[in-house]
């Protein structure tokens, strides 16, 4: 549960992302497309906090009804004080400027954000498919005791600067003499000492398929000591 816990935080953050960024955009091009073009003054520029490389400008302009209009958009250049520059801005509301040259710049946060949801999507739906296998091998699979292997580190990956633990425990299956073996998740903790002189450990197996089980390690402590 924790781990889609996570994901979900992890998905809501890039949604976020990928939400203000793909505003920006769709403010731009929506400028760009009904928007009118003219020149502006340089009143004053400055480098952003939030986002490098880009410059906040304020210009002051003039619209076709005499009104002079101040605003104040993100470009990439960087411009002086009474520089010319080249904008457009929404009719309707003329304060709403755009430098045309913002759009690029943030599709990358488009893709980024998007990328980093699809990628927390995938997980989100990975370990809710694992946990649905989970439960249907303990409410109707076949429950096993198989006999307690050891405790390994394992080789295959790393946390942080070690490998972490996993349990290994064994099975035949009287019918057909055929050893099976079982390999708990992997933990972030010695589970040794949480095995209390245990020889075997409780696996529900589908019986079909042996192969797909789920090792019941409820006697480890609770939280963030597993991985995946």
């Amino acid at each position: 549960m924790k781990k889609k816990i996570a994901v979900l935080v992890l998905m809501l953050a890039a949604a976020v992302f990928l939400l203000v960024f793909l505003s920006l955009v769709n403010k731009s091009v929506k400028i760009r497309k009904l928007g009118v073009t003219t020149e502006g003054s340089v009143l004053q520029s400055f480098s952003t906090s939030t986002h490098h490389g880009l410059h906040n400008v304020t210009v002051s302009f003039n619209t076709p009804d005499g009104r002079q209009v101040t605003g104040t958009a993100s470009t990439l250049r960087s411009f002086y004080s009474g520089d010319k520059v080249k904008i457009w801005y929404d009719p309707a509301s003329p304060q709403k400027i755009d430098f045309g040259d913002t759009i690029g710049y943030n599709m990358r946060g488009v893709i980024v954000g998007g990328f980093l949801f699809i990628f927390g999507l995938f997980f989100f739906i990975r370990f809710s498919l694992s946990d649905s296998a989970n439960n249907r091998l303990i409410r109707s699979g076949q429950k096993i005791q198989a006999e307690f292997v050891s405790v390994d580190r394992d080789e295959r990956f790393r946390a942080g600067d070690k490998n972490p633990w996993i349990i290994k425990c064994k099975w035949t299956d009287n019918s057909n003499n055929q050893e099976y073996f079982f390999v708990s998740k992997e933990y972030t903790i010695d589970p040794a000492p949480y095995l209390n002189g245990r020889y075997h450990i409780d696996v529900f197996i589908d019986p079909a398929d042996p192969g797909k089980y789920f090792m019941d390690t409820s006697f480890m402590p609770k939280g963030n000591n597993t991985i995946g």
